[in-house]
């Protein structure tokens, strides 16, 4: 496979080739029309001279040309005239004898030899400048358009090799420098996607590895503790007592909700994900979520409360569905007992819908609020409480899916609020 700028540069003499051919091409075909036109002029410019002679006008006051033999003759075939002398006779090296007629008849005759352009010193001298000027004038312009020619491959094949070192790089794993954002401005381009791949790469990189440290941390705890109640009861240390099996129970149940929602979370960012979008009640999605919550709601004696006001909500249901469930599931765990938690659906500003969960407790540090979206993340109030750290994450991942996203407030006073925020369309 040749190189871009062997190919460009091939490209460019190739193109330079052919546009001499054409420009040559079309020189001969005016030289030859000019020629032509030249030799009519010519013959019209001779005739008319022996016209004149005919007519009575003696020879030595008619100019004829020198460059080529002029015979005149009478009507009676008689020669009259000639640049070449009368008295001699040459009539073998005579042409074809031309008759010259008038309203009355034929007068009289001429014939000319091969009239030739080159014949005439002038003519001969000007075609040789003519000549030269030509061959040394596409000479200079071939050495200046490849001189130009190796300057434009280069230019673009410079950036080329550039880029795909790059990226090259980045196919390989080996972190390098930067592309180069120079050239033009489709490699610029390229290059641009390229650093901008590299970067993803680098962070999904990251993520990968800080997420399987946080993975294996918070399986180990679960598993370790159940190894340690089991053993102790195995030693007799611990009774087999009901409430020590419920204990293991809960580490159990708290193990089975993060391998279920590692999986949700695998499956949702999945590329080949796909979302059924449909247009469904928004009264009957509250009342809905309000029912699946009412006893958790109640064992707190936390009053749950539903409104919305728009009558249809369009997107995925079941995705939409497990969102409001993780931000309601979140706000009834960290209210206060006795406060009311809020579920409501507005349409905000004609082009977008939220669904907005409200509640009272102890607000969300201020510094905690960048990082609640990250994967296994559980902030200072949420490490002692049940889940699994990726109830946010799946919130996040379902709004991204329909084109939203998800804000959230909190403070001592207005108390904290998670809103999903997803188009209308």
């Amino acid at each position: 496979m040749r190189s871009l700028f062997r190919r460009t540069f091939l490209a460019f003499l190739a193109i330079l080739a052919v546009l001499l051919l054409v420009l040559g091409g079309a020189l001969v075909a005016g030289y030859n029309r000019s020629i032509s036109a030249w030799s009519e002029h010519r013959i019209g410019t001779i005739e008319d001279s022996a016209r004149q002679i005919l007519a009575g006008r003696p020879a030595a006051e008619v100019p004829l040309p020198q460059d080529i033999p002029v015979f005149v003759y009478d009507a009676g075939g008689g020669l009259i005239a000639s640049n070449r002398g009368v008295g001699r006779r040459r009539d073998a090296e005579h042409g074809e004898r031309i008759p010259i007629r008038t309203a009355t008849g034929i007068v009289g005759y001429y014939s000319v030899g091969a009239t030739a352009f080159r014949n005439d010193a002038a003519n001969r001298i000007l075609l040789e400048s003519l000549l030269r000027a030509a061959v040394s004038g596409s000479l200079a312009a071939f050495a200046v358009a490849a001189a130009a020619a190796w300057l434009f491959a280069r230019s673009l094949s410079t950036p080329a090799a550039r880029v795909a070192r790059g990226i090259d790089s980045i196919a390989h794993g080996v972190p390098s420098e930067p592309i180069p954002e120079q050239g033009a401005e489709e490699i610029g381009r390229i290059a641009r996607a390229a650093n901008t791949l590299a970067k993803r790469l680098q962070s999904e990189a990251h993520l990968r590895t800080q997420w399987a440290q946080d993975v294996t941390h918070d399986l180990r705890t679960p598993i370790a503790s159940m190894r340690a109640q089991l053993e102790a009861i195995l030693d007799g240390v611990y009774p087999a007592d009901p409430p020590r099996i419920a204990g293991t129970l809960a580490e159990l149940a708290r193990l089975e909700s993060l391998i279920g929602d590692l999986e949700e979370l695998m499956r949702l960012e999945a590329p080949e994900v796909r979302l059924d979008p449909a247009r469904f009640s928004a009264g009957d999605f509250c009342r809905t979520l309000v029912r699946r919550f009412e006893h958790d709601a109640t064992r707190k004696r936390i009053t749950l409360v539903a409104d919305t006001d728009t009558e249809t909500v369009q997107g995925d249901e079941a995705h939409l569905f497990r969102a409001a469930s993780n931000l309601l599931a979140n706000a009834i765990r960290h209210a206060r007992e006795g406060s009311a938690v809020s579920l409501r659906i507005d349409s905000t500003d004609g082009n977008s819908v939220a669904i907005s969960v409200h509640n009272h407790g102890i607000p969300i540090p201020a510094d905690e609020l960048p990082h609640l979206f990250d994967r296994l993340f559980r902030g200072e109030y949420g490490r002692t409480s049940a889940g699994s750290g990726l109830g946010l994450t799946i919130v996040q991942r379902i709004a991204q899916l329909h084109g939203g996203e998800v804000t959230v407030s909190s403070d001592a006073v207005q108390g904290t609020t998670f809103s999903l925020c997803i188009p209308v369309a």
